[in-house]
């Protein structure tokens, strides 16, 4: 009849031809998964170490914990312990003022240990004090600009590279404690000289510092804008493919897998930290320095596989499976008779969002895209809820397409293919 108007049906030929657009969508994808891990570990390592106000608020509170002032307080306690040999002085003291040998050994002892005790009490409470407090954030101050310093091929401060270790020397912290024992009567502690073991923290073995330096002199100006590079790049991707939802889903995958080969490198990586350590004062407080330094790494990780998963969920959503067409097909039913009641509703700007449909969801996305990329942290909690914000803003934005066309609503018309594209 003249009056039937005919769909056509989407061109299924154009699926097999690879045009610009496919290659340069493909060339991004490649790209961006590649530069994603990198991205990942050098934005944590431009906010945690080389950012020198991220990395004292990381440290600074290390030094609270109770784990890292027993390893501080009993290096520096058993150092001076065995250079004073309290024994050996208590009893050449009283054997001065007794001439009895056994007396003088009887009651040696329990003063010695009486004394040690002193010391140790006498270190654990400065250590705990805010007096050294200030002084742990003075060191980690010059540590910071050593480890910079290690990056950019030199040394620097406390922080030395001895063959493949990159290694913190301590040394001024045990000098301060010290003073502050012969300021208390302890004058025996300045004479002490702490073992080069116990001042000396291995902040990480590697075969491949020369790799890590020559990669931080070229990433080193954009470490901070990384991510955000690499998340355009995959926005552009998406928005260049022909099958935007199966691009969506294999950016899903891509976020997931890294996310869980960067997780095994991490507790490998954890264990080694924890073996350089062990057997030294400071391996109780091992996990503590490795839970505290690699804190916005691990959530940032944890969030990049919630986003993933996601990202694979909204995807098959929009995909042309059965079982997704089924469901978008009752989602859609339920929100054309609802945008059917609303019709008219909203007057002109319910059209002006229908003409505008794409651009708006559009829209939407690049402001999801922009408070993830923009927040403190990207955590588990922070994809959720922006992703619950995302995914209401683009229900009102269907709602408002629905009510907009005055009761004829695209949902009611658009084929699975058509309604697939536009919703992506």
């Amino acid at each position: 009849m003249s009056g039937e108007v005919t769909v056509a049906a989407p061109e299924t030929s154009q699926r097999g031809k690879w045009g610009a657009r496919s290659i340069t969508s493909l060339i991004l994808f490649i790209v961006a998964t590649l530069l994603l891990p990198v991205a990942l570990v050098g934005h944590w390592g431009y906010r945690t170490v080389v950012d020198s106000e991220r990395y004292i608020a990381t440290v600074g509170p290390l030094i609270e914990q109770p784990e890292v002032q027993a390893a501080l307080s009993e290096s520096v306690t058993t150092a001076v312990v065995a250079k004073a040999d309290t024994q050996n002085q208590v009893q050449s003291l009283l054997g001065g003022l007794l001439n009895n040998d056994k007396l003088v050994g009887a009651i040696a002892a329990p003063i010695a240990s009486g004394i040690n005790t002193l010391i140790g009490d006498l270190v654990t409470k400065f250590i705990a004090s805010d007096q050294f407090n200030t002084v742990w954030i003075e060191l980690n101050k010059a540590a910071q600009k050593g480890v910079v310093a290690v990056l950019e091929g030199g040394q620097s401060g406390p922080v030395q590279v001895q063959g493949d270790n990159v290694v913190l020397d301590i040394s001024s912290a045990f000098a301060v404690i010290q003073q502050h024992l012969v300021d208390s009567g302890i004058t025996a502690a300045a004479n002490v000289t702490i073992p080069q073991g116990d001042r000396q923290v291995v902040l990480f073995t590697s075969t491949a510092l020369g790799q890590i330096r020559f990669i931080y002199s070229l990433s080193s100006p954009i470490l901070q804008w990384l991510p955000l590079l690499v998340a355009a790049m995959f926005a552009l991707s998406i928005a260049l493919a022909r099958r935007r939802a199966r691009t969506v889903v294999a950016t899903g995958i891509v976020l997931v897998v890294t996310a869980f080969l960067l997780s095994v490198g991490l507790v490998v990586g954890e264990g080694s930290f924890i073996n350089q350590l062990a057997g030294t004062p400071f391996g109780p407080a091992a996990q503590v320095f490795w839970d505290t330094l690699l804190e916005y790494l691990i959530i940032g990780i944890q969030g990049v596989l919630v986003l993933g998963i996601v990202l694979i969920l909204a995807g098959w959503f929009g995909g042309l499976t059965k079982s997704a067409a089924f469901l978008r097909g009752h989602v859609t039913k339920g929100l054309g008779e609802l945008s059917a009641r609303m019709s008219g509703a909203f007057g002109g700007f319910g059209d002006f969002v229908s003409t505008n449909a794409q651009y708006v969801r559009w829209g939407i996305y690049v402001l999801m895209l922009i408070i993830l990329l923009f927040s403190n942290v990207i955590d588990r909690s922070t994809v959720l809820w922006v992703t619950a914000l995302g995914a209401g803003l683009v229900t009102v934005v269907q709602l408002l397409v629905g009510a907009g066309t005055s009761g004829a609503s695209p949902m009611a018309t658009e084929t699975p293919e058509v309604a697939s594209a536009t919703s992506l």
